[in-house]
């Protein structure tokens, strides 16, 4: 039923061409939703649900420190943490999907999702104080987030993924000179930065291992970190103040990603 549907929408002749693409793309979507789920359950079985053991460790630590965060900064902390631990509990809700979607790659020996992410075990030690002291909030400059989402989209969309790599770190060496503010943008960008450079390199592998492409579930990836990259911004903005204030949120509470 659903696929009659989709087809029945998709060729109608009035439809233009991008029109008849998203209307494709949105089949795929509800067939995915339907049933990989039910094939996750056994692909799942003997693989680590990266992803959501990646968010449950996360929110975790930014549970245990929230209050001592709230106690540091007579309250102000509050928001910035409810906004964090909100956006992550929203990943949280779909993440066993895309664990689902990545099983079957991790089964036969691509270690997609896995390797695009990074151990919180390397988050850094909490300090109650940036070693740096204080800095005037005239320092912080909100990352550019809208031009870098553009940039990032046309190398998305010409699938030009070394290029969206190579841009991606080059925003972050920019965000890196003034280190205490913009830690989020600058975490999301290193974790695209680090599965841009793996999609081509899993890809290879599907390829060889399964005879079919990873690249759609990377590409999946990297658009959902595009897309937070406004959000994130936002979080820098609330976070910029108790920072000038020697407060390290959110810069102490997630790991580096390296270039892999």
């Amino acid at each position: 039923m659903t696929w009659n549907l989709v087809k029945s929408v998709f060729c109608q002749g009035d439809l233009s061409l991008d029109s008849r693409r998203r209307v494709l793309r949105s089949g795929l979507l509800l067939v995915i939703f339907l049933f990989l789920p039910v094939i996750g359950q056994a692909a799942l079985k003997d693989v680590r649900s990266c992803l959501s053991l990646h968010l449950r460790e996360a929110m975790t630590i930014n549970k245990q420190r929230s209050p001592v965060y709230e106690r540091l900064s007579q309250g102000q902390s509050l928001a910035v943490s409810k906004k964090l631990i909100s956006a992550e509990r929203r990943v949280l809700f779909i993440a066993p999907l895309v664990d689902a979607w990545a099983a079957p790659y991790q089964k036969a020996g691509v270690p997609i999702l896995c390797q695009d992410l990074i151990d919180m075990s390397h988050t850094p030690a909490f300090k109650a104080v940036n070693p740096d002291g204080k800095d005037s909030l005239n320092n912080f400059h909100p990352a550019n987030v809208a031009e870098i989402s553009e940039r990032l989209t046309e190398f998305y969309k010409a699938k030009d993924y070394d290029g969206m790599a190579h841009y991606a770190d080059a925003q972050v060496r920019e965000l890196e000179r003034v280190p205490r503010y913009n830690c989020m943008v600058r975490h999301v960008l290193e974790s695209i930065r680090r599965s841009a450079a793996l999609a081509p390199i899993h890809d290879r592998k599907a390829r060889a291992k399964m005879k079919i492409s990873s690249l759609l579930l990377s590409r999946a990836l990297l658009k959902s970190h595009i897309d937070v990259l406004h959000e994130s911004s936002e979080i820098d903005a609330l976070a910029a103040p108790l920072q000038a204030e020697a407060l390290p949120i959110i810069c102490q509470d997630v790991p580096h990603i390296p270039w892999p």
